[in-house]
C-alpha cells in the first residue's frame, strides 16, 4: 500500500504531526504479522534442516535510514539475513530451492564473532508489488543484508526500498540486463547478466542447431522481454532472421492467437523468455496445433515442473541455463551437502548461485563487524557494501568478483544447455 502524506503548516500543526505519527505506526504494524506463507517457509526448514527466524526473536537495532549508518545487534540477539524469494505460485518451484540453499549456507556458517545467524524468508511472489512488500517486511525486521529478490521485475521494484536504508542486497537469480542499470550501489548479483545468456542462446540456435529463422515469445516481464531483446540482436547480427516477436500474458491459459500466428509463419525455432507455467502452456498448445518447430527456453523454465506441466510436449526442447564452472571442486562439495540435506537427486536451479551469494555476504559481515565495549555487534553498512565490492572468491558457481555496477565478472565458465530427453533435463553443453 502506498500512502501519500501532505504536510501543511497551520496553528494546529503539533496535533496534526502527532496524528501522522500514530497513523504511520499503524500502517507499519499492518505488515508485521506472521503470514501463512511465512509459517510455510519456516516449517519447511524443520526436521534437521536449516531453521528460519524464530518467532518472537529480538531484532537488531539500527541507526541511520539513509546512506551510511550502522547496524547494532545487541549481545545475545541473532544476525538476521533476509531472504526474498518466491514461495507460492507456479514459480515456487524455482524459489524454494533458493530459500533452502540460503538456509543451508547460514546453518553451515553458524555464528559470526559469537553471534548466531538466522534466515528470514519472505515470499516475494516473483512480482514487483510482492517484492516491495517483502522488502518492507525485511527492513522492518532489521535484517543485516538481503538475498534477493528472486525475479528481475521484483528486484527492480524493490531496489529503492533497500537503497533508502543503504542495505546490502545480493541476488542469486535476477538476470535481466536492466537490473544493474538502476545505479544502486548497494546491489550485487552472483547470477549472470542476460546480455551474456541471450547471446549464447542465439549462438547455439544458429550455429549448433542450424536454425535460420525464429519466432520469439516473451511473457512481458523485465526478465522475459529483456532476454528476447538480447537474443534478437545477437541472432540477427549473426545472420539469423526473426520472423516476429510475440507476447503472452502471465496467468492466461489460452495462447491460441499467438500459436495460430506462429503456425502460419512456420519458423525453424520458437524461443521463449518467461517462466514455468506460461512456457508449459505455450509448448503444449504449439504441439497440439501441429507446430513442429524446435522449442527453446531459458533458466525461467529450467525445472522438472515445466516438463511435467507440458505433458510430454516439452520432449526434445532445449533449455539454456547460466554459466557453470569448469572447475567443479567447490560445486561438488556443495552438491553433496545440499542433496543430502533436502533429499534431492541433484542441485536445483540457482541453488549454487545462492550458496555463493550468501557466503560472500557472510564473509563480508565477518570482515567488517566489530564488538563494542558492551558486547554488541556493530556493522557499518557502507563498509559492508565496500567489502562485497572488493570480494574475490572461488564458489560453487565459479570465480566470483563484481564490477562497478554490481554485475558479476564471469570467468572460467561455459554456458549450459540442457535438452529434455525421456522427460528429464539432460545436459548437452
Amino acid at each position: 500500500m502506498d500512502i501519500g502524506w501532505k504536510m501543511v503548516r497551520r496553528p494546529g500543526g503539533l496535533l496534526l504531526a502527532a496524528l501522522v505519527v500514530v497513523l504511520m505506526v499503524m500502517v507499519t504494524a499492518c505488515g508485521g504479522g506472521t503470514s501463512s506463507k511465512d509459517k510455510t517457509a519456516t516449517a519447511a526448514a524443520k526436521g534437521g534442516t536449516p531453521s528460519a527466524t524464530k518467532a518472537g526473536a529480538t531484532v537488531a537495532a539500527t541507526s541511520g535510514t539513509t546512506a551510511g549508518g550502522t547496524i547494532t545487534i545487541k549481545k545475545g540477539d541473532p544476525i538476521k539475513i533476509g531472504i526474498s524469494t518466491t514461495l507460492t505460485t507456479d514459480n515456487a518451484q524455482l524459489g524454494m530451492p533458493i530459500r533452502d540453499a540460503a538456509l543451508l549456507t547460514i546453518k553451515d556458517k553458524g555464528t559470526i564473532k559469537g553471534f548466531a545467524i538466522e534466515g528470514d524468508p519472505q515470499d516475494d511472489l516473483c512480482s514487483g508489488p510482492g517484492s516491495v512488500t517483502a522488502a518492507q517486511k525485511l527492513v522492518a525486521d532489521k535484517v543485516v543484508a538481503v538475498l534477493g529478490a528472486m525475479c528481475s521485475s521484483g528486484t527492480v521494484a524493490a531496489l529503492d526500498t533497500y537503497a533508502k536504508e543503504n542495505l546490502l542486497v545480493i541476488s542469486s537469480s535476477s538476470t535481466a540486463v536492466p537490473v544493474t542499470q538502476q545505479g544502486k550501489k548497494n546491489f550485487f548479483r552472483t547470477a549472470w547478466n542476460d546480455a551474456t545468456q541471450g547471446g549464447e542462446m542465439a549462438k547455439y540456435a544458429l550455429s549448433t542447431l542450424n536454425k535460420k529463422n525464429a519466432v520469439l515469445v516473451n511473457d512481458q516481464s523485465v526478465y522475459g522481454k529483456g532476454l528476447m531483446d538480447v537474443f534478437n540482436k545477437s541472432y540477427t547480427d549473426s545472420g539469423g532472421k526473426v520472423l516476429s516477436q510475440e507476447a503472452v500474458t502471465v496467468g492466461e491459459k489460452d495462447f491460441s492467437p499467438v500459436v495460430t500466428k506462429i503456425k502460419g509463419e512456420n519458423p525453424d525455432i520458437v524461443v521463449f523468455g518467461g517462466f514455468i507455467a506460461e512456457g508449459a502452456v505455450l509448448v503444449r498448445q504449439l504441439r497440439d496445433a501441429g507446430v513442429t518447430a524446435t522449442f527453446m527456453g531459458a533458466d525461467g523454465v529450467a525445472d522438472q515442473k515445466f516438463i511435467d506441466q507440458a505433458g510430454g510436449a516439452a520432449e526434445g526442447a532445449y533449455v539454456s541455463r547460466g554459466p557453470t564452472p569448469t572447475d567443479t571442486t567447490v560445486y561438488d562439495k556443495f552438491a553433496k551437502e545440499y542433496e543430502a540435506a533436502y533429499n534431492k537427486a541433484q542441485v536445483d536451479q540457482f541453488a549454487d548461485y545462492t550458496y555463493d551469494a550468501v557466503n560472500v555476504m557472510l564473509t563480508a559481515i565477518e570482515q567488517v563487524a566489530t564488538v563494542d565495549g558492551s558486547g554488541n555487534l556493530v556493522i557499518d553498512k557502507q563498509k559492508l557494501i565496500d567489502a562485497v565490492r572488493a570480494s574475490k572468491a572461488n564458489g560453487a558457481s565459479g570465480q566470483i568478483s563484481f564490477n562497478d555496477v554490481g554485475d558479476r565478472t564471469v570467468v572460467g565458465v561455459v554456458n549450459r544447455i540442457d535438452q529434455v530427453t525421456g522427460g528429464k533435463l539432460v545436459r548437452i553443453q
